[in-house]
């Protein structure tokens, strides 16, 4: 079964990065580069995962997690952010946020991450 996950990133290079990656696992992508852009892709796809950056240019990541819990969205979120994990972490509060991911990653650890919360999610 091929998962459909949205990659939110301003910088183009990590988009490309997490895409060729997810695809090489099997998964299908959709990407954007603003949290503006995101809550369309929202809209219009049913979505099983959304990996996403937290500071976001036009709507921040905090934005689109409260326009997230509005909708009542119920897939889950990793976030990727160049802060700490503590901070992110107090300044959210959501049910469908799975893990806070600090930058730089290492990206076999996000492919486990990614596959195990998808495998969960499944169950």
């Amino acid at each position: 079964m091929t998962n459909k996950i949205l990659i939110v990133d301003d910088q183009p290079g990590i988009r490309l990065l997490l895409e060729e990656i997810l695809k090489a696992e099997g998964h299908e992508t959709l990407s954007a580069k603003t949290g503006k852009e995101a809550c369309q892709v929202v809209k219009e796809e049913n979505l099983d995962l959304i990996i996403m950056d937290y500071n976001l240019p036009v709507m921040h990541g905090r934005d689109v997690l409260q326009f997230l819990e509005e909708m009542n969205y119920s897939s889950p979120v990793m976030i990727i952010t160049g802060d700490s994990e503590e901070s992110v972490r107090k300044d959210i509060d959501f049910h469908f946020v799975t893990h806070i991911i600090t930058k730089p990653f290492d990206i076999h650890k996000l492919k486990e991450m990614v596959n195990g919360t998808l495998v969960h999610t499944r169950s």
